[in-house]
């Protein structure tokens, strides 16, 4: 399961890595890209946020539910961390999420993880190239 809000602390957070597809640019082929400015997360923590291509939409949240839903295409994303499997998706498997803020919100402001076999860039159980882990 995902890790829940509380455990995170300000310095942790759960995110993902990922398996490629079809990417929107070439620059979503080799993962992750460009300056998307500094991103405060609810807990106080700050970093540099990276766009990424997801090229599917899905809900973002914790294993206490979804707080929110990001739709496909170039978003940004915070850092990722290795925990527990992905849904599969065809072959793309992997237990990498991103943190990120999804585009509608039910709760905590949106803020959640999102599985990283759904953005371009990446291979099977490994993370997502020019993400930082978190």
């Amino acid at each position: 399961m995902k890790r829940t809000l509380a455990s995170l602390g300000a310095a942790a957070v759960l995110a993902a890595g990922a398996i490629a597809l079809t990417p929107a640019s070439a620059s979503a082929a080799s993962g992750c890209w460009g300056d998307a400015g500094q991103k405060t997360t609810p807990w106080g923590a700050t970093y540099a946020a990276r766009y990424c291509h997801n090229y599917l939409g899905d809900y973002v949240g914790y294993d206490t539910g979804d707080t929110g839903y990001l739709y496909a295409g170039d978003n940004w994303f915070l850092c990722q961390i290795k925990d527990v499997e992905n849904a599969p998706v065809g072959d793309a498997k992997n237990n990498w999420w991103l943190l990120t803020q999804g585009d509608v919100a039910y709760s905590d402001g949106g803020w959640g993880w999102f599985p990283a076999n759904k953005v371009s860039g990446g291979n099977n159980y490994e993370p997502i190239p020019g993400l930082p882990t978190c």
